[in-house]
């Protein structure tokens, strides 16, 4: 395959499909790594320190690449069409060197106060934060590479390199596979974010490189007039985010509290659960968000909603299989990518627990997913703000009484709870911001989909009992 073919600007049919493709890879990479920190691991207090400040690097980053697709991403597509590509690269530039700022200043907080942001933000004991500082130090470096990679990933994006991104990611994944194998016997679980950092070093260089070669973005400071609409965006975007980074850190902080092991065990069963939504839903509704933003400068609400409904009722028809065979075989898929000497049978019994109940909602993530795709197209970011905090409070809430009842699978049946309110409270939202969006429509197909699949399941589980 010649791959510069594949560095060029691309349609959506094309990009849609070439970016699930390398998604796939990248993504399949990344679950192999996962699988070989269960075998080679296991469950233990060091592996639940790298899947806690893993999760949580990402979940700082995310907080600020939040505005990326909510506010930045949108407003260069405007400033691109109406002033010239100069404009819109000059404003990109503008908040890339922020972010380039933050990493920094965050990575020297993290090496001087890190032992103590870990000790206010997890239940780890002070023991284990001491003895394993290095760890915590190591993978707080992860922030400045997330942040930066999306950052230039979204660039790319709304670029319509669609594709280029999930290689080079596939890239970076095998590499950091290759160095946990490499560094493993002389640094144990420290091989896994040695491993990591040197993939996402690269992965960086790779992507300015693209972006300047093949792209030819300029890296220049230059003043930019920034409007008072989109301070106004962010703000309302990282207000918003606020409660759903809080809501996302606490049951970090709950499960770190439940023992050795558990963090790890809740990874191990989440990373099969977010699979299908990994490799189809992300790549599907970044691909269509874009779509999404072109529609709205033209005023297109009637392509908005066809858009929205072909996209939603398509990962509705891949997802909800998905979820059933997950949920019905749990624990067999647990047993497949995990089962080792390392990994104990207790350990794929809770593990696999984790994914029967996680299963459960995902195709409301691939709704939620497109929806909040909507919202940023129409840059319906203050009204949406009120629903965000009120659906992560409630997450909040409901993370903590679930798991005072249910011990730390209670973190799980919390999302499923919320997942549902969302589920249909987005019916009420989004005829109250977007009323040409028919998301009625939308319900009825998800019940029929339902529906056939829990005929199909139950005539398989009645077909297996009689067979036994």
């Amino acid at each position: 395959m010649n791959f510069s073919r594949l560095i060029k600007e691309e349609s959506y049919r094309r990009g849609t499909a070439l970016s699930v493709l390398f998604n796939v890879l990248s993504k399949g990479a990344l679950f192999l790594m996962t699988i070989i920190i269960a075998r080679y691991f296991g469950s233990n207090i060091k592996t639940d320190i790298y899947f806690f400040v893993f999760g949580t690097m990402l979940l700082f980053s995310g907080f600020i690449n939040n505005i990326d697709v909510a506010v930045l991403v949108p407003e260069s597509m405007r400033l691109r069409q109406r002033e010239g590509n100069g404009a819109a690269e000059n404003f990109l530039n503008f908040f890339l060197f922020v972010y380039l700022a933050i990493g920094i200043a965050f990575t020297a907080g993290m090496y001087f106060f890190g032992t103590r942001v870990f000790g206010l933000i997890s239940k780890f004991s002070e023991a284990d934060i001491i003895q394993y500082r290095d760890y915590f130090w190591a993978g707080s470096l992860f922030f400045i590479f997330h942040l930066l990679t999306n950052y230039i990933n979204t660039i790319l994006t709304s670029l319509k390199y669609f594709s280029v991104p999930m290689l080079i990611s596939s890239i970076k994944s095998a590499v950091a596979i290759v160095c946990i194998f490499l560094l493993k016997a002389d640094h144990d679980v420290l091989s896994v974010f040695l491993g990591g950092l040197i993939s996402y070093a690269l992965n960086l260089v790779v992507l300015v490189y693209v972006l300047k070669r093949t792209a030819g973005w300029k890296f220049k400071i230059q003043s930019v007039a920034i409007k008072k609409r989109v301070w106004h965006n962010i703000l309302y975007a990282e207000l918003g985010q606020v409660a759903t980074l809080a809501s996302s850190l606490f049951p970090l902080y709950l499960l770190s509290g439940f023992g050795s092991g558990v963090i790890s065990l809740m990874n191990y069963g989440k990373n099969i659960a977010d699979i299908p939504n990994t490799l189809v839903t992300t790549q599907v509704s970044n691909v269509s968000g874009i779509k999404l933003n072109e529609e709205i400068a033209r005023h297109d609400h009637a392509a908005m909603n066809d858009t929205f409904l072909k996209t939603s009722k398509l990962l509705v028809f891949i997802l909800v299989p998905m979820s059933f065979y997950l949920f019905a075989f749990a624990r067999p898929v647990v047993e497949l990518f995990y089962q080792s000497r390392n990994f104990t049978p207790a350990a794929i019994t809770e593990s696999a627990i984790f994914l029967k109940l996680l299963a459960l909602t995902l195709f409301i993530t691939g709704i939620n997913a497109m929806v909040t795709r909507i919202f940023i197209a129409v840059q319906a970011i203050r009204q949406a703000f009120v629903y965000q905090v009120a659906l992560n409070i409630l997450l909040i809430a409901a993370t903590w009484l679930c798991t005072k009842q249910y011990g730390a699978y209670g973190y799980a049946w919390g999302i499923i709870l919320v997942n549902l309110v969302n589920y249909f409270g987005m019916y009420f939202i989004c005829k109250m911001l977007v009323p040409w969006v028919n998301y009625a429509a939308l319900l009825t197909y998800c019940a029929l989909i339902i529906l056939i699949n829990t005929g199909i399941a139950g005539g398989l589980f009645l077909l297996a009992g009689y067979s036994a």
